[in-house]
């Protein structure tokens, strides 16, 4: 019979961060863990897409035990997100057994949860992964259970992890979601291409041929741009402005803004949108001057 591993040692550092709606329990654990448990935490505070954060800082850790803790309302979302990033292994637990059969290291909790979120918390700290539970009875996992939970967490290590070595995963269902994780380059407008850093919220760098035209149009959310190089002119329909930009020039349009832009050379910029970026095309009352 297998022996359930017995290693509980606490993390000496967990990215705590929560939803609006999860902040309040977010606080109550942060204090809890800091003054009556003595473990460092980084309090990232709130954002609705919160989780997304947290998972990018336990996976920047590099392994070094460093641990992660979310508030949300619907902890299936915030676990998604989560886990987004390699070597971040989140999941929503909603009672003291589920640590047994979960190595995780971001514990997603919501308010709506029936039992203590206390309670939750130290049993996901203090539990050993595969530690007889309830579920097995109390008594040590079968060898068949024991297996399985061995190779699940060998591959729960890999999700996320680029692998183009001969023979490695790179179609099945979940990896093609993460391998890559930043999609290629793809063409948004005649002229133009875009390649996504991240997401949540979501930045590009963009690139638009000499004498390339965006037509009038506005976005949901506003967005910066830095321009890295080129020349470029940006009409601001709604406001009746004109910005001429050259390499290290920054410009904000608000949301909803109807704008224009020409790009008098080869031009490059950086964009970061502060929201869900939709765009939409608008009938341009007044043709663009040169």
């Amino acid at each position: 019979m297998a022996t359930p591993t017995t290693n509980t040692a606490r993390p000496a550092k967990i990215i705590a961060g929560a939803t609006p709606f999860g902040a309040p329990l977010k606080d109550a654990l942060v204090s809890f863990l800091r003054e009556e448990l003595g473990i460092e935490v980084i309090d990232l505070g709130t954002g609705h897409s919160i989780a997304a954060d947290v998972g990018l800082r336990v996976s920047s850790s590099g392994g070094s035990g460093v641990h992660g803790l979310v508030v949300c309302g619907v902890d299936s979302i915030s676990s998604m997100l989560a886990n987004k990033f390699p070597g971040a292994t989140a999941t929503g637990c909603r009672s003291v057994d589920a640590r047994s059969i979960c190595n995780s290291n971001i514990l997603v909790v919501s308010p709506l949860t029936g039992g203590s979120a206390k309670d939750i918390l130290l049993a996901w700290l203090d539990t050993a992964f595969k530690s007889p539970c309830p579920v097995s009875n109390g008594q040590p996992w079968s060898d068949d259970v024991q297996e399985s939970l061995d190779r699940f967490h060998i591959k729960m290590t890999k999700i996320g992890v680029l692998d183009w070595e001969p023979g490695g995963c790179i179609s099945c269902a979940i990896c093609c979601l993460a391998n890559p994780q930043v999609p290629d380059p793809f063409e948004m407008i005649p002229g133009g291409s875009v390649k996504i850093i991240q997401e949540n919220p979501t930045s590009a760098t963009m690139k638009f041929k000499a004498q390339s035209v965006e037509p009038a149009h506005h976005h949901t959310s506003g967005h910066e741009q830095l321009v890295l190089k080129g020349k470029m002119s940006v009409w601001n329909l709604s406001k009746k402005k004109r910005y001429d930009l050259v390499a290290g020039n920054y410009l904000f349009t608000p949301g909803g803004d109807v704008h224009m832009v020409k790009y008098h050379e080869d031009t490059k910029f950086f964009v970061n949108w502060h929201g869900h970026c939709d765009m939409f095309f608008d009938t341009a009352e007044k043709a663009i001057d040169e």
